[in-house]
Order: structure tokens, then sequence, then C-alpha cells
């Protein structure tokens, strides 16, 4: 049965390097590759900031995720995130609940694309909401293709703020392709070393700007908002071994 709140895929639009709305900074990351979307393509010229995590992620994780959407909303920042359940969808639902708009960059292609139940009474797909491939419309998920759209989260970003990351995995080659891009990155400080969070202490240690409570983040998304700077010290991509997954 075909779901009502979502635009049929078929109407997806193809934004190609042509189009005024596609992002210059892609041009050399993407190799030229067109986009295909669903929803306010406008949005694609507005500051945003990344947001990565945990699918399975700690009750604390989402209340991370869902704050950072809602600050992220109020400095009239879009957030970027991957859709899937956990971390992302608590961002999204939070920048959404606070009246902002969010960018879901999808590891599939575009005709494979559901908004998922609790978004539904949020989103406004000619206002606050963009769905968004790299890949063929009729791609299928393959792990692969959920690592390289982390080029694209990160091109369209000022920054990537990862809220719970494990040793290995997704949110770490996040964190790595933002450290390849050059862009801010910050990270959750968690006062308690528990396991699923082995990520965001080495990428403190190494890499990331910490960020300890609200008032952190606050500022970080102050630094986001402000011009980027030529060179951003934090950033050594010597510090975070390609190795360490």
């Amino acid at each position: 049965m075909k779901d009502e709140m979502t635009p049929d895929v078929a109407t997806a639009k193809v934004v190609s390097t042509l189009d005024s709305e596609y992002p210059q900074v892609l041009n050399e990351l993407l190799a030229g590759s067109q986009l295909y979307a669903i929803g306010n393509v406008g949005l694609l010229g507005k500051k945003a900031i990344s947001i990565c995590g945990s699918r399975d992620a700690s009750a604390s994780a989402l209340k991370w995720a869902y704050e950072f959407g809602q600050q992220a909303a109020q400095h009239g920042i879009v957030v970027i995130s991957g859709h899937a359940r956990g971390v992302d969808r608590q961002a999204h639902k939070g920048a959404l609940s606070a009246g902002g708009n969010t960018i879901a960059v999808l590891p599939e292609g575009i005709r494979h694309f559901r908004l998922v139940r609790e978004l539904k009474p949020l989103v406004d797909f000619d206002r606050n909401f963009l769905a968004i491939s790299m890949f063929d419309p009729d791609a299928s998920w393959q792990p692969w293709r959920a690592m390289q759209r982390n080029k694209l989260i990160v091109g369209l970003s000022l920054g990537l703020f990862v809220i719970e990351a494990r040793d290995r995995g997704g949110t770490i080659d996040a964190a790595h392709e933002a450290v390849r891009q050059r862009k801010r990155l910050w990270a959750v400080a968690y006062s308690k070393a528990t396991a699923g969070r082995e990520g965001n202490r080495k990428l403190i240690a190494t890499s990331a700007i910490p960020v300890k409570h609200m008032g952190d983040l606050k500022r970080a998304l102050d630094e986001a908002m402000a011009q980027p700077p030529v060179e951003v010290g934090q950033l050594v991509m010597t510090l975070v071994g390609e190795s360490s997954g």
C-alpha cells in the first residue's frame, strides 16, 4: 500500500552540477555525480551540521541527539543525518520538533526511501525535510554504500558532531571523513567509560573537540555558524589512524 506521507518516488528530483541547487563543494568529492532528492532541495544551500552515532544508542546518547537537533534548529542550522534508528532519527526529530530543517542522507537508492513513522507528524516535504541519495535510484542497501555516503553527509556540512561511537564502524568512518575534508569535529565526552563509547574517547584523545555539557554544545553550534577558519587545528590526519576502523 502506498505511503501517503511520502511523495511518490517517481517524482524524485535529479540534482545535477548544472542545477543551481547543486552544492559546488561536491564537485570534487563526488566527481560531479548527480543526486536524487525528495523534498525541499533548497535546504542544500543552507548552513548545516551533521550528526552521527550508534543505531543501538544508549538512553543518554539519544537524549544528546535530540537536544542537538533542537539546539541546531534554534541556531538556524540544518541538521544532516542518516535516517537510521537511534541517534540519526532522534537528531532529525529534535530539529523538526523545534521548527527546524533536516536532511536525511540515504545509504541506498531514492526509490527505497520511506519516511519512518516517528517523523511523519513533523515532516513537511515542501518546507522542512529533504531525503537525498548519491546512488542509483534502484540501488539496494550495502555496507559499503553506508560508508561511502559519509562523504555526502560531511561534505554538505560545516562540521560533524559524534554522539556515540564504537571503536569501529560507520560513525568512526564518518569522523575519519571529517578529518579528510578538514571539517570541524566534535564528540560527546561522557563521564562514564561504558561499552559502546570507545570511539568517542579515541576521537577526543586525538582529533575531536570535547563536548561535556549543553553549554559546550551551544558554543559548538556558535562556532559552526561562524566563518570557518583557514586551518582547523585540531584535525590532524595522522592522529586518527585509518586502520582503527
